[in-house]
């Protein structure tokens, strides 16, 4: 293994683990775990070296969504994404529900007391936070955006050095049949 290949691996491990950081550590307003109900997503963050790429994602079909965000019928969030209807579907209904158990989230009434979690009311709730999500969008999570900000500034020189010094390990000349390389 190269000096660069070590370094680019290094970077690969120190980013994604600071994109592991950003995803827990999102606060939106008081909710101090925005994003994070099952840490599926979380969990699923990995990096791939190959072809003289790094390429960095999850295997996960909405972690982009999360990444970036979505418009909302009656809000522009400036994503690339965007709800067509205000009303959500049964399927959009289901998913709010299941989120509602693993967060786990608990029904006030009018008053600001909790009330019983009948079916009813919990079918109820999810609908009007999915109609809510559709019509607001979602904001976007930019945590592969903000750990690499946070981590390039410590590995831009790291890699610039590596490659360099790989560079000059592989000078040599051939001069009358002796070779003559760097120290």
């Amino acid at each position: 293994m190269t000096n660069y290949d070590a370094v680019i691996r290094e970077f690969a491990d120190e980013l994604t683990l600071a994109a592991k950081r950003e995803l827990g550590a999102q606060r939106i307003g008081k909710n101090g775990r925005y994003g994070v109900a099952t840490r599926d997503l979380q969990k699923s963050l990995t990096y791939s070296i190959g072809g003289g790429k790094l390429k960095f994602g999850s295997p996960l079909p909405y972690a982009a969504f999360i990444h970036w965000g979505v418009n909302g019928t009656e809000r522009n969030r400036n994503a690339p994404y965007s709800y067509r209807f205000p009303n959500p579907s049964r399927k959009h209904v289901e998913a709010i529900k299941q989120w509602m158990e693993d967060k786990p989230v608990r029904l006030r009434d009018s008053g600001g007391r909790f009330t019983s979690q009948t079916p009813a009311a919990i079918g109820s709730a999810a609908y009007v936070i999915a109609r809510s999500v559709k019509r607001k969008g979602l904001a976007g999570v930019k945590y592969w955006t903000l750990a690499y900000d946070a981590i390039w500034p410590k590995y831009s020189r790291k890699i610039a050095e590596a490659k360099a010094a790989d560079f000059f390990q592989e000078l040599s000349a051939d001069i009358g049949g002796i070779t003559i390389k760097p120290k």
